[in-house]
């Protein structure tokens, strides 16, 4: 079993190699900046994420959690029974701090990478996005890894542990950059990419 990451195979997925490595430098940079405080600030145990374990039902399996952050959801894979947990992140610092948290779970581990840039020769029975979806800008290269990481009969969940109006609102109060972040749609414009 091996996985690792394959860089370079996201960037032929946008619509230029160089504007593909600025947005993800431009979405790491932004999320090194804050692994820090993130990592101090866990929330306790959530019934959402709870529930967003058991919907990718984990037992047993191998699950890759995409845009992984500091490991927030971890605890909840591992509590719906999953064998294995792979974190995945684009920012260094963020994979590092899970790497701190997590580093007595002898089948939990961290990548800094892109999702689409993972290689795995045994396939997830789940590839679960939490919290992180508006952060994927090329939805379509997010469709062909998920297809590519996902084995047949798996699950793939999108979930958000806030609704789509307060997450765009709290992106435009921040001032979160549309090189880092994008808007949420409809949930019928959101599903377009998935329907190929």
């Amino acid at each position: 079993k091996r996985i690792s990451s394959n860089t370079g195979a996201a960037a032929s997925s946008w619509p230029s190699e160089k504007k593909g490595m600025v947005l993800m430098n431009n979405i790491a940079a932004y999320f090194n900046g804050r692994a820090e405080e993130w990592a101090g600030c866990e929330p306790g145990a959530s019934p959402v994420q709870g529930a967003v374990a058991a919907l990718a039902g984990c037992a047993d399996g191998r699950v890759i959690d995409a845009g992984c952050g500091t490991g927030t959801m971890v605890a909840h894979y591992l509590a719906a029974g999953a064998r294995e947990v792979v974190g995945v992140d684009v920012a260094e610092e963020m994979a590092a701090r899970a790497r701190t948290r997590f580093a007595d779970e002898t089948h939990v581990r961290f990548i800094a990478c892109d999702i689409c840039d993972v290689a795995d020769e045994e396939g997830f029975d789940a590839l679960v996005i939490y919290n992180a979806y508006p952060h994927m800008l090329d939805k379509h290269a997010v469709v062909e890894a998920a297809a590519r990481l996902v084995v047949p009969g798996g699950r793939f969940v999108i979930a958000h542990g806030t609704g789509r109006d307060e997450i765009n609102q709290h992106h435009a109060k921040e001032h979160v950059s549309d090189t880092v972040s994008c808007e949420l749609r409809s949930i019928e414009e959101e599903i377009e990419p998935w329907k190929t």
